[in-house]
């Protein structure tokens, strides 16, 4: 027997059109004929956006679906493309629902992150409520508004050595006011 051509044994395994196939030569056939399976690899991508790999899986599961079907197939080639279409579909499906859940997961944990920080914005202003007023203004102006040390100790009349300890102390108190 002589190598000819790569399609020529395809050709000879291809069932007549005219005669039904059983599920089990359909799928030889769709295993055999590497034509057909890059037209239902290049479908998966263009049409439902699934890669290269999970298509060539998909067609795996295909040939093993047409495989286990008991009826006789009049056109190997549409009912391979159908079966395809169907399992692309779900695919599909699956994975949608699958990242649904993903991004649902995720904004619920944004959702959570957000209330934490709402919830440590009360803790800090009742930490705020507890300390004195000399440490809340040392401690606004310097973090909240952001001005400098000499900036802080000029509006307070006092040297920025003397501000920065005070600063430290204010801080250490309303760590211990809410609890940090």
């Amino acid at each position: 027997m002589s190598c000819g051509r790569p399609g020529d044994y395809i050709d000879a395994v291809q069932p007549p059109l005219n005669s039904r196939s059983t599920g089990f030569e359909v799928a030889e056939f769709l295993v055999l004929d590497k034509r057909l399976v890059r037209k239902l690899v290049v479908l998966a991508r263009s049409r439902f956006g699934i890669d290269e790999v999970d298509a060539e899986d998909l067609v795996q599961e295909t040939a093993l679906e047409i495989a286990r079907s008991p009826a006789l197939i009049a056109s190997p080639e549409s009912y391979s493309f159908q079966v395809f279409h169907n399992r692309c579909a779900r695919f599909r499906e699956r994975r949608t629902k699958t990242s649904a859940i993903f991004v649902e997961t995720r904004d619920w944990d944004r959702t959570l992150a957000a209330e934490e920080k709402l919830d440590e914005k009360a803790i800090l202003r009742a930490g705020f409520a507890r300390i004195s007023a000399t440490c809340r203004t040392l401690l606004t102006n310097y973090y909240v508004e952001g001005t400098s040390l000499k900036e802080t100790a000029a509006r307070t009349g006092h040297s920025p050595k003397q501000v920065w300890k005070r600063l430290s102390a204010c801080l250490k108190k309303l760590k211990e006011t809410i609890g940090a």
